[in-house]
């Protein structure tokens, strides 16, 4: 690897940008060569100089080093709000949870979300006994509500997917899961009202 000068424009001399290709450094030295060389009205100094930058800019291990050393990174002290990158998460990717059914997750997790909405903001409005928050009442309920009916779809698209994978998929089983399920969700609501209004 060539010695370069970091406080020499390379780029200058040449006449080229920083980004520019090695065809295009190849190119803008021909000609400056022309121009500069002492046959053509030039200095024998300038013609060093542009030899000198064409060496450095034409090898790209070299060039590399010079930019390196020419454009260091600002170093960022740690716990420093100029080291957040708002770009990181997009460039980090997904967490690669596998999922075997996109549609039955989703709803899984609709239900789960509106459920832990509804019971804070239920318990928050029914210890509070004002009036005026009735229109929170009806929200947390709701949200309970929905995720109720998120959580039987959930159980209907498992169902709809053993169907299709089982053809012998017995009905019966589809009538116990679906009792169970209600008996779950009556007990819930059961235990809600229970814990909310009797004692």
């Amino acid at each position: 690897m060539r010695r370069f000068d970091p406080a020499k424009d390379y780029y200058g001399v040449l006449g080229v940008g920083e980004d520019a290709s090695k065809e295009e450094v190849d190119r803008a030295f021909r000609n400056q060569a022309r121009k500069r060389h002492p046959d053509g009205g030039g200095s024998e100094e300038e013609m060093k100089s542009l030899n000198e930058a064409h060496d450095i800019l034409s090898d790209s291990e070299t060039r590399n080093a010079y930019d390196a050393e020419r454009n260091p990174k600002p170093r960022i002290a740690y716990g420093s709000s100029a080291a957040f990158d708002p770009d990181a998460a997009s460039r980090a990717g997904t967490l690669g949870i596998p999922v075997n059914d996109v549609d039955f997750a989703g709803l899984l997790l609709g239900a789960a979300t509106a459920f832990g909405i509804g019971i804070p903001l239920l318990l928050l409005v029914e210890m509070q006994w004002m009036f005026f928050l009735w229109p929170l009442r009806i929200l947390s309920l709701g949200a309970l509500l929905l995720s109720v009916l998120m959580a039987h779809s959930a159980l209907r698209v498992k169902h709809r997917n053993m169907r299709k994978a089982n053809p012998g998929y017995s009905r019966k089983l589809f009538a116990l899961h679906e009792a169970v399920f209600w008996l779950m969700a009556i007990a819930i609501i059961g235990a809600l009202i229970l814990v909310l209004y009797v004692l």
